[in-house]
């Protein structure tokens, strides 16, 4: 039987008892845990500095994931971790379609086809996507589920990975604007000291949330 080339990801096991949405007094499940400590527990264990040395942790685990070289060989910009269609809720064509872009203009032109903007409305959008960024290697999905802490909330590793790709710089940083807008603590002590601030590209990425399909 002869033998074929496959592309993989290694994934390995990570230590810690809970993840950031435990820590914030999310619901346990789903949840990979080892050690389960009540909401209540992590909640008022999660100091000020706590949250902080969590952002921090958060910070250089971005800097250093934005250090992968780009190796995929493709003439598309935007793509998945192997150069395929992306995958991600904020697109919900994504889940249905193989989608990958030569460059942020073709991605920008996705997010705001055929969608009914006003004048003001297009302006704030300009501000945004009249702007070149960097595409880096992103994860796409760093919500408190998937950003595990020790048992001294100190951050012990980044689970959830299927989505991860090639991404314009700023992308992250919106996401995480989203599904957790209930914990202001979680955006406004970790998201906004973690990541550099696009609020030009988060402005535009709420509006664009709201008018058109997620999954």
């Amino acid at each position: 039987m002869p033998f074929r080339s496959i592309d993989c990801i290694l994934f390995n096991s990570l230590d810690g008892p809970a993840s950031c949405e435990l820590a914030d007094g999310w619901p346990l499940a789903g949840m990979f845990a080892k050690v389960v400590l009540s909401c209540s527990q992590l909640s008022v264990l999660a100091t000020d500095q706590q949250v902080r040395a969590v952002a921090q942790d958060l910070k250089e685990y971005i800097a250093e994931l934005r250090q992968i070289p780009r190796t995929v060989k493709s003439e598309y910009q935007i793509c998945n971790a192997l150069g395929g269609g992306i995958l991600d809720w904020r697109i919900g064509d994504s889940q249905r379609e193989e989608l990958r872009f030569r460059d942020e203009t073709e991605f920008n032109s996705k997010l705001t086809y055929d969608l009914p903007f006003t004048t003001e409305a297009w302006d704030t959008i300009m501000k945004s996507y009249g702007v070149k960024h960097d595409i880096v290697f992103t994860h796409v999905d760093l919500n408190m589920r998937n950003i595990l802490v020790d048992e001294n909330m100190r951050l012990s590793g980044i689970v959830d990975w299927e989505c991860a790709g090639w991404y314009p710089e700023y992308w992250e940083y919106t996401k995480g604007h989203f599904g957790v807008r209930v914990h202001v603590r979680w955006i406004a002590d970790v998201i906004e000291q973690a990541f550099t601030q696009y609020p030009d590209e988060l402005e535009a990425g709420v509006m664009l949330a709201s008018m058109a399909p997620l999954w």
